[in-house]
């Protein structure tokens, strides 16, 4: 059960995306989601929102933070991460960015309840396709003391129907745990 908590862990955390800094991309914004997790084993999934945030600092680095609260009937599970990254203009519609946060998971149920606390890593890219189009790829890896590590894949897409606001789809792929998301991005600076 532990290495599917951290599994888990992964798969939410790689559906907080994070900011990168090209020309047209903000990396200041909060975003509002949706967010379902399906875990191996488990017949039903783990639904509930996530709330996530993050500010330029320079041209190049970024903080970040995230909450998701997600729940299977009475088993609640709660993620949070604080982070920075870095961002690499490789064009001037795509960034490579690398990050490295803190990352706290709680969860109870049944009577029982437990934390666990880590780091994360990752890497992704973000690429302008047109004025309003972005596409986003990411790997992170989390390492929670007690749970275990894991890897995930997250794939995104955002479509920025004004220029402050941008409705996203997200799609993270891990060991044990798929997880799947949809929000509102409120992008406030550039």
């Amino acid at each position: 059960m532990k290495l599917k908590i951290a599994t888990a862990v992964a798969a939410t955390l790689a559906l907080l995306p994070l900011a990168a800094q090209s020309e047209g991309i903000s990396y200041t914004y909060v975003e509002a989601a949706y967010v379902e997790t399906d875990i191996d084993g488990i017949s039903s999934n783990a639904d509930g929102y996530a709330l996530r945030g993050s500010i330029g600092i320079t041209d190049n680095v970024f903080m970040f933070a995230g909450y998701a609260d997600q729940s299977i009937g009475s088993f609640d599970f709660e993620t949070y991460n604080v982070g920075a990254g870095y961002a690499w203009p490789i064009s001037s519609r795509t960034d490579l960015y690398g990050k490295v946060s803190y990352v706290k998971a709680e969860a109870s149920g049944f009577g029982l309840s437990g934390d666990d606390d880590g780091f994360g890593l990752g890497i992704g890219v973000r690429h302008l396709v047109s004025d309003q189009f972005e596409l986003e790829a990411a790997v992170n890896y989390v390492d929670l003391s007690d749970s275990g590590d894991d890897t995930a894949l997250g794939i995104g897409a955002r479509w920025h129907f004004t220029s402050q606001f941008a409705l996203g789809a997200e799609v993270s792929f891990a060991d044990d745990a798929n997880s799947y998301g949809v929000g509102l991005r409120w992008s406030f600076g550039s």
